[in-house]
């Protein structure tokens, strides 16, 4: 079994993607498809990785109703288990989702452990019931082998009964196979599969099941069967298909139905002649062809009681050529194929030698590939065409082989005998030719023949007088020897043409050949370049040739006659000898004329290429000749030469380099790659019609489809270079991260007409990133995310957040965590903050965000959670917090407190409802702490919250210390520093240093007013590693560059703070001067002089958008 650990996510929402993400991406691999057609191709091409299909009911293109059925059509549902998460609740849809075949329906909003438990449920069930499966199918097989078992046993009842057959049922089933499968091979429209080419196999051993029924005085006579005892005798075939009926109760239902037709119809005959039914053609079943010649053959080859075997050459002569009836023509070349299989068989399992098994599995059944074995027939097929009403022979001299393919008479008929082809020829010559031809017409078929492979020549012709016993004369008859072969010169295959019209139609001497010269040699000396006419045998044997050819080799015409013996295959280049016949002979397969390049020696030892441009011809009756014409390519070769080096090195660079190289023609909207894409992704990409496919492909994660779409917007419309990242899955269904680096070509009039590119692997830097920046978004100690990456993931959804649908956001603070540190000590204190981080994750859902926001400080935000929910978890979270401390032994119970802000109600952007939940969390305090309280506006109005101590989320600064303790140290260690001072200047340097490294700033400074108030300066500064000081550019800076003095003092409130989170809420002209500085947050202090605003102490942050508190 394949491993599933894919889980195939269907759904248009995105959002509802990532929650079911968040649930399982940490257990399996994910598949993500926004549409059902998508879903469709992907279970299809990943349907032995995926475990199940999570799909929503509506969606565009294809809706989920939709995608099960196809799934059903295809026969994937009964591997792949659906489970329909949907919001649409009614019993009508439920009906019809488990009419489809869904598992299971999940109903939203859901609980997600409750759809973790119940996916994984199904998976499971899923996955035995797979196992079981598996198991019966073993089971099966064993069955199977029972039954092999049982039939050798009945197959031996009849062997013992026909004492002359011994290991008859062995061969035939190693016949079949052989044969079945060089059929399967050649020939697939017969549909022959592994399959039921094993059921075939064994049911063959059932063909004479019948033969049990016939008296034994008949079965083995040792004589000819009188006309009666035939009639008796063929009646094996019903009386086993009679047996074979009464076994309708076994279960394989194939098996028998294989057998039944094998029993009745193996004596069957392609021309209608066989028997019971006289069926003909492909009317009769293929597995009882196959077996009809496997038996015949086995019948032929061994001993029987009233004959002794012939020879496996004469056997199969006999079948080929109709003596044993007519058999389909397919299946004799298929036979033919594989004689040498069918004699080592007829050696190796001889009655009376039983071989081992390991020498049956050795055996192979393909010889021929299919190309070969059609190709063969594409040939002899184009050679009759030629001599349309001829008698056609085939014969092979290396096998002794030869069949009889078509008769024009019945004079004919006496080649179809003999055990050899030299037998045949003979007893034909004698009984049918003139005398006075007989003795040509041997040497034609002797040594001439001989002469014919040995020099290559692929037609040869002789005339003769053939005796017609229809009219009782002699008629002239063209004998052709035309020669058959794939992609092997040197072989001794040929076929015979016996034709009455060709010889009427021309008049030769009687041996065939014409000596005149073809062509005048000054009608070759007028054509360009090297012109020649030759033979067209193996050594291409030069007639004529011109100057051309002559000054091209460098050679006279008597050097070539007297040196090389007229044979032009010497000057071709040794390497390139073998390819020249080949191609030759291919494209002589399609026509007259070849077309090919290659290379020639030169007298002075230079190597040439030439151009052969070259056409068959002949005149009846007379050998085959090549005219054809050199053209020196040498010049052109070179160049391209250079030209494959230059593109080989390019591609030796591209493979090492592991990406992959694409080129989009925009106009015909195609896209070439290298070859990279196959080796790493394992399948084709998308070629055609780019535009449509590429963003809409299965394979591209439904989330980066818009970033695509814009990459070829961009391209389209002329931008010169753009880059993209994203994802798309390998063969396995998993999701890579690549980078697309894209350049744009422009015509001459400055139109984009082609996008050349790189797609880059960047998998592993991006998951390395990845984990990086998950690291940076978390908090070291808890592992929750960290303040900033909290306030994003809430801005996030905050900013998608439909107002109809409630949330809530808590602050949680441990009460009096500072004792802990104190008595247990902060390693102790590190412990509970981690376990109490635990159990947050364990009371709130995976779609819930929780980060640590301070030392003891968390943030919560719930999404689709109402009050009464969220007073439930608030309550979990402070029993969590006692049973946590019980049971790391403290001696007291400390507390929890929690703050509460509901959204919409209380605020619909991060910093009022962090506002107005801190509100909440200091009156949870103030209520006696251990408790939790929903913000309320009533709450700012109650006596016991004092401007003073109003919280105020927007002025406090973080640090792990209580701050009043904190400012108690700093204005201790301040009025130290200035009390030790001898110069005031460096005092305030050095208080500003500290105060800024306590507080992480990036700059702390004091700027003072110029005494008419019109300008200030900046006296004093401080600047944190990395940070570039302002200070020499902000000397008597005008009130005027800032709107006027009184502008800038408004922007501090009543307690004389201006507080700035983020310097892009400002106003154009303060945005732009504080960004030129490179300030992202501030908070300023005004200074007073007799009460009057004479200037203010600063912190800047350059780094981070900071939260500064009251506190």
């Amino acid at each position: 079994m394949n491993k599933k650990d894919t889980i195939l996510i269907v759904d248009d929402m995105e959002l509802n993607r990532a929650i079911l993400r968040n649930i399982f991406e940490d257990d399996y691999n994910l598949l993500e498809a926004e549409d059902g057609e998508q879903a469709v191709i992907l279970a299809r091409q990943y349907h032995s990785s995926i475990v199940i299909i999570l799909l929503d009911l509506v969606m565009p293109v294809m809706d989920g109703y939709k995608v099960m059925e196809e799934l059903a059509r295809k026969h994937l549902l009964d591997e792949l288990p659906v489970i329909v998460i949907t919001a649409e609740d009614s019993t009508e849809n439920e009906v019809k989702a488990f009419d489809l075949g869904a598992s299971d329906i999940i109903m939203k909003p859901f609980e997600p452990y409750v759809v973790k438990r119940r996916v994984q449920n199904v998976i499971e069930l899923t996955l035995h019931r797979l196992n079981q499966q598996e198991l019966i199918e073993e089971q099966a097989a064993k069955l199977r082998e029972s039954n092999a078992i049982m039939i050798d046993a009945l197959s031996s009842i009849i062997e013992y009964r026909s004492v002359e057959t011994g290991q008859h049922i062995q061969r035939i089933r190693i016949f079949t196979k052989i044969l079945l499968e060089n059929v399967a091979y050649s020939y697939p429209e017969f549909g022959l599969n592994e399959r039921n080419i094993d059921i075939i196999v064994s049911a063959s051993s059932m063909h004479d099941i019948g033969k049990i029924a016939i008296p034994d005085k008949i079965l083995n006579k040792p004589g000819k069967l009188t006309q009666e005892e035939f009639s008796v005798m063929k009646t094996h075939t019903t009386k086993g298909c009679e047996m074979l009926a009464n076994l309708n109760g076994m279960s394989d239902k194939d098996y028998l139905q294989y057998a039944y037709n094998i029993c009745r119809y193996h004596h069957e005959r392609w021309d209608g002649k066989g028997y019971p039914d006289g069926l003909r053609g492909d009317s009769i079943p293929i597995c009882a062809q196959v077996v009809g010649i496997a038996d015949c053959y086995d019948a032929l080859t061994t001993d029987r009681v009233y004959k002794k075997a012939i020879s496996p050459d004469h056997a199969f002569n006999m079948i080929l050529n109709g003596e044993c009836g007519t058999f389909s023509p397919r299946l004799l070349e298929c036979l033919k194929n594989v004689k040498g299989l069918f004699e080592e068989c007829t050696r190796e399992y001889a009655d009376g030698h039983t071989p081992k098994a390991a020498d049956i599995k050795t055996i192979s059944p393909v010889l021929f590939s299919r190309e070969e074995t059609l190709q063969m027939g594409q040939l002899k097929y184009f050679a009759m065409l030629q001599y349309t009403d001829a008698t056609v022979m085939e014969m092979d001299l290396d096998n002794g082989v030869y069949h009889v393919v078509y008769t024009s008479g019945r004079e004919f008929e006496t080649l179809k005998t003999g055990k050899r082809f030299e037998n045949s020829i003979l007893h034909f010559i004698q009984e049918s030719v003139h005398p006075e031809e007989q003795k040509q017409l041997l040497s034609f078929f002797g040594r001439e023949m001989e002469d014919f492979f040995v020099n290559g020549l692929r037609k040869s012709s002789v005339k003769c007088r053939i005796y017609s016993s229809g009219n009782e004369a002699y008629y002239w008859c063209m004998v052709t020897l035309v020669r058959i072969e794939v992609n092997n010169p040197y072989s001794r295959k040929a076929m015979v043409i016996w034709d009455k019209r060709a010889a009427e139609e021309t008049e030769l001497p009687r041996d065939g050949r014409k000596r005149d010269k073809l062509f005048s040699v000054g009608v070759l000396d007028s054509l360009l370049g090297g012109v020649q006419t030759c033979k067209n045998d193996k050594w291409f044997t030069i007639l004529q040739m011109n100057s051309g050819l002559k000054e091209l080799l460098g050679y006279t015409e008597e050097e070539i006659q007297n040196q090389f013996q007229n044979r032009y295959l010497n000057f071709i280049y040794p390497k390139d000898r073998d390819m020249v016949h080949t191609k030759i002979q291919e494209q002589l397969t399609k026509g007259n004329f070849a077309e090919l390049e290659y290379r020639i020696t030169a007298k002075d030892g230079s190597v040439l290429w030439v151009l052969d441009k070259r056409c068959l011809m002949s005149r009846i009756g007379e050998e085959e000749y090549f005219l054809y014409v050199l053209v020196d390519i040498t010049q052109l070769k070179k160049a391209q030469e250079e030209l494959r080096l230059t593109l080989e090195r390019h591609q030796i660079i591209m493979e090492r380099s592991n990406d992959i190289i694409f080129e989009w023609d925009i106009e015909n909207d195609t896209v070439s790659y290298s070859n990279n894409w196959e080796k790493k992704f394992g399948y084709q990409p998308v070629r055609e019609e780019a535009t449509k496919k590429i963003p809409k492909a299965p394979h591209l994660h439904p989330k980066d489809q818009t970033c695509f779409l814009q990459l070829i917007h961009d391209m389209k419309n002329g931008i010169p270079y753009s880059e993209i990242e994203f994802r798309v899955a390998d063969a396995g269904g998993r999701y890579r991260w690549c980078k697309i680096r894209a350049a744009a070509q422009f015509d001459s009039a400055g139109r984009p007409f082609k996008t050349v590119g790189v797609v880059t692997d960047i998998d592993e830097e991006k998951r390395a990133s990845q984990i990086l920046l998950d690291e940076a978004q978390r908090d070291g100690l808890t592992k929750l995310y960290n303040k900033s990456s909290g306030r994003k993931r809430i801005e996030g959804l905050l900013n998608v957040k439909e107002k109809g649908t409630p949330a809530a956001m808590m602050i949680i603070d441990l009460d009096n965590f500072k004792l802990i540190n104190d008595t247990y000590g902060h390693m102790f204190g590190d412990v509970v903050l981690q376990e109490f981080a635990g159990e947050l994750v364990q009371l709130f859902r995976d779609q819930d965000i929780i980060c640590r926001i301070g030392g003891d400080e968390f943030l919560i935000f719930m999404e689709n959670a109402p009050k009464e929910a969220v007073s439930i978890r608030a309550r979990k979270i402070i029993e969590a917090s006692h049973r946590m401390f019980r049971e790391n032994a403290i001696s007291y119970t400390p507390s929890c407190s929690i703050g509460i802000g509901s959204y919409p109600e209380d605020g619909t952007d991060f910093e009022t409802l962090f506002h107005h939940s801190d509100v909440a969390l200091y009156d949870a305090k103030k209520r006696g702490k251990n408790t939790y309280s929903f913000y309320s506006p009533s709450i700012l109005n109650c006596p016991f919250n004092m401007p003073a101590v109003k919280p105020t989320v927007n002025t406090r600064i973080e640090s792990e210390t209580a701050p009043a303790q904190v400012m108690y140290r700093l204005i201790e260690n301040a009025f130290t520093i200035l009390y030790e001072s001898i110069a005031p200047e460096d005092a305030i340097a050095c208080i500003l240093k500290m105060v800024g490294r306590e507080f992480a700033a990036s700059r702390t400074y004091i700027f003072e007013d110029s005494g008419d108030g019109r300008s200030t300066s900046n006296t004093f500064e401080w600047c944190n590693d990395g940070i570039e000081s302002q200070k020499v550019n902000l000397q008597n800076y005008a009130y005027d560059n800032l709107g006027g003095r009184e502008r800038y003092m408004a922007l501090f409130n009543e307690e004389g703070i201006f507080y700035c989170p983020d310097v892009e809420q400002l106003s154009e002209g303060y945005r732009e001067m504080f960004k030129a500085q490179g300030i992202q947050s501030l908070l300023q202090c005004e200074i007073r002089r007799n009460g009057a605003f004479a200037g203010f102490v600063g912190f800047d942050d350059c780094k981070i958008k900071r939260f500064w508190l009251k506190d």
